[in-house]
């Protein structure tokens, strides 16, 4: 059986999970694979937000007694544990999207109020999206090399067009400041940022973001990858071990990183 929530039904008092979810000592742990992926931005947001945390791989996701996987919410990670400053409460939240949502809202990526939080919301669900195109179509470790080739090809000369038009003419909106709303780092221009670095991954695209064809998506990348708080965790030993996914070799595990106890990581997982 899975990893379950606690009870909310009759009026169950769920004041003390909130607590430890809005306290400004709480610490985390973070449980995902030992790639950039679906976490990206939530690392980016970490790092932003100056947080106290520890990475959380897995002890063998792909084992047929899939222990790891049960032991999370919805047998998928990431999953991000919130601990309470004294260590009594642990509380994890599941799927990437709402611990973005969590994390931007703390520490203040979600714009000054609720047209700008519903604006921030809109721009990231549109590059989730071509995300989850990528995932859906591109991604498939099982398929052949030639079957690879040809969906990332339809990926890069469909799907990432359409999305860089679109994007163009909301930063242009916003004065090419290099942010999507105002002019501060907000969710939005990480998720952007995140999706250019994967997309960049790929020789051909290297054409598709120029200063003079993408002024906006090539300012918002600078904006993100030259703020200190983001600079000095890609300089870090953990940021440096990750992979771009998991079809790439492994690099030496780094010495901070714990394992899943696959016991909902009270103490913040194993020592490796």
């Amino acid at each position: 059986m899975v990893m379950t929530y606690p009870p909310t039904s009759n009026h169950a008092d769920t004041s003390a999970q909130s607590a430890v979810l809005d306290a400004p000592d709480s610490t985390f742990s973070l449980l995902y694979f030992d790639t950039i992926g679906a976490a990206g931005s939530i690392r980016s947001l970490l790092a932003l937000g100056g947080a106290s945390w520890n990475q959380l791989y897995p002890q063998d996701w792909e084992n047929e007694d899939r222990l790891d996987k049960i032991s999370t919410p919805f047998e998928v990670m990431p999953v991000l544990y919130i601990h309470s400053s004294d260590g009594s409460q642990t509380v994890p939240i599941a799927e990437s999207k709402p611990i973005e949502l969590y994390l931007a809202e703390k520490y203040g990526c979600l714009g000054r109020n609720s047209y700008e939080r519903h604006l921030i919301s809109s721009f990231t669900s549109s590059t989730a999206s071509l995300w989850d195109d990528f995932l859906h179509s591109a991604v498939n470790l099982k398929a052949a090399p030639e079957v690879k080739q040809e969906q990332i090809g339809v990926f890069l000369k469909d799907k990432v067009p359409n999305w860089i038009c679109i994007h163009e003419q909301h930063l242009k909106a916003n004065g090419l400041n290099g942010h999507y709303v105002g002019d501060t780092i907000s969710l939005a221009d990480l998720r952007t940022a995140s999706m250019i670095d994967l997309i960049l991954r790929f020789p051909p695209a290297a054409q598709l973001f120029t200063p003079e064809t993408t002024p906006g998506l090539v300012k918002v990348k600078e904006v993100v990858d030259s703020n200190p708080k983001i600079k000095q965790w890609r300089e870090s030993e953990l940021y440096k071990s990750l992979r771009p996914s998991r079809a790439f070799p492994a690099f030496p595990r780094p010495s901070c990183v714990k394992l899943n106890d696959r016991q909902g990581n009270k103490a913040g997982g194993l020592d490796a």
